[in-house]
């Protein structure tokens, strides 16, 4: 499927992005010689000169040169003769005389106006050959720009196309997967029902007359010997689980299920890790381990433990006596008879709204079967989810959570392929399926109200 980064995607973003830029200097080109100024606006002395021109150009009568007197001595017969013939053309030339000087300046001021005018008028000429050409080249552009925007927009709608389909994908998996978990608590219901039912029948049971003579209760199998020595278990548990500040750092979500419920009984508490977050939030606890070893590591670090078995332990509490019972992998390690003493046990000694926290291998998950479970030998038997759940309801426990912890990383999973073939679709699919099945988070939790 492709991508937004894709490179024919990219190489269509960068031609629209250039022809958007040319498009934007042709417009401020045109903007620019949009604003050309006219001949008179060229030339500021246009104007004037052209004023002189007409100023030039009126002749007024009025103005005429009077004949001017000769005042001049007579001297002799010449001088006779040129006084007389002033007199009679003078008053015929002067006229003539200005007239002529008026034409001499018309004839100056229209050559200078001519000369300016047409100046300009070529400028001005230039300037809209320069804008023709430049809106021939701005209405090419506009064509361009449009069709880079339609194969642009083309792309993304292919590309939008595919993610809608991934999305839709997605979603369709996701409410799948709600069904299921639905599905899930239906049965869960159903099998709280059929609780229900048992206990009905127990109580009419009871109401009826009591057989003259109890049996004798039978006591729960021993549990097998263990295949280490306790030193050994201890230096197992180290290389396995992990050191003392990992397993904190583990738990401490477990924490917050326990807050105002001292006090907290932690069974098979093994180093103490748990009781030091309890004792670290102002809780208070105390725990029981069957190793010997176990049980010093806790005292040396001032915690209040005692060594012996958990069943005879719970057996021993008082009923209604504690707030909460927590065990962090150890269910695993109990046959089911002991395990489900121990969980009614468990019930009689919580108070009402107390809780109990059962952690331990997430038998949904090939690598926490493979790489937790079977590498421990005192394992007893792998409890899947919905059975610990249904044992809990039977004890009489209620609102039981199921909760998922310790994910594997993402390194560690099969990887998506990428590619636009239709099948890689499904391929993904594929892996998603086998990733939840062969690498599911490899611890959970069973989180129950009293």
């Amino acid at each position: 499927m492709p991508s937004i980064e894709d490179p024919g995607l990219s190489e269509l973003k960068q031609k629209l992005s250039e022809e958007e830029e040319s498009y934007a200097q042709l417009l401020a080109q045109l903007d620019v010689i949009a604003q050309a100024q006219l001949p008179y606006e060229l030339d500021s002395e246009i104007p004037s000169q052209l004023g002189k021109l007409n100023a030039s150009w009126e002749i007024d009568p009025s103005k005429s040169a009077a004949p001017k007197k000769d005042v001049s001595p007579l001297r002799g017969l010449k001088g006779l003769l040129r006084r007389i013939v002033r007199r009679l053309l003078e008053p015929e030339l002067a006229p003539l005389q200005d007239a002529l000087a008026r034409q001499q300046a018309f004839n100056s001021f229209t050559v200078q106006f001519l000369n300016r005018y047409m100046d300009a008028a070529h400028r001005h000429a230039l300037r809209l050959r320069e804008f023709s050409s430049v809106l021939v080249r701005y209405a090419q552009r506009i064509d361009r720009l449009a069709d880079a925007k339609d194969r642009l927009y083309a792309q993304l709608g292919n590309t939008r196309s595919d993610l809608l389909l991934d999305g839709m994908d997605k979603r369709i998996e996701s409410i799948s997967l709600g069904l299921r978990r639905a599905q899930d608590r239906l049965d869960s219901m159903m099998s709280s029902v059929d609780l229900a039912r048992s206990e009905l029948r127990s109580l009419q049971n009871a109401m009826e007359p009591p057989l003259p003579r109890r049996r004798k209760r039978t006591a729960p199998p021993a549990p097998p010997p263990s295949p280490f020595e306790q030193r050994e278990y201890v230096a197992f548990e180290q290389r396995f689980r992990g050191a003392s500040e990992e397993i904190r750092e583990r738990l401490i979500g477990y924490v917050k299920h326990f807050d105002g419920s001292a006090p907290i009984v932690e069974l098979g508490c093994g180093r103490g890790e748990f009781l030091e977050l309890l004792r670290d939030a102002g809780l208070e606890g105390r725990g029981v381990d069957g190793n010997a070893e176990m049980v010093n590591v806790c005292r040396e670090r001032g915690l209040t433990v005692e060594e012996g078995d958990l069943l005879s332990y719970l057996s021993g509490l008082d009923e209604e006596s504690v707030g909460g019972i927590f065990a962090a992998q150890v269910v695993e390690h109990l046959p089911p008879a002991i395990l489900r003493e121990a969980l009614t046990a468990s019930y009689r000694a919580l108070r009402k709204g107390g809780r109990i926290v059962l952690e331990t291998v997430n038998t949904k998950s090939v690598l926490a079967l493979i790489e937790s479970f079977y590498r421990d030998l005192t394992h007893q038997k792998p409890l899947h989810p919905e059975t610990l759940d249904f044992l809990l309801r039977s004890c009489g426990f209620r609102e039981v959570l199921i909760e998922y912890r310790n994910p594997v990383s993402e390194r560690s999973k099969l990887l998506s392929v990428t590619s636009d073939d239709p099948s890689t679709r499904t391929l993904n699919d594929n892996f998603r399926k086998l990733n939840a099945l062969l690498f599911g988070d490899q611890d959970y939790a069973a989180i129950a109200t009293k």
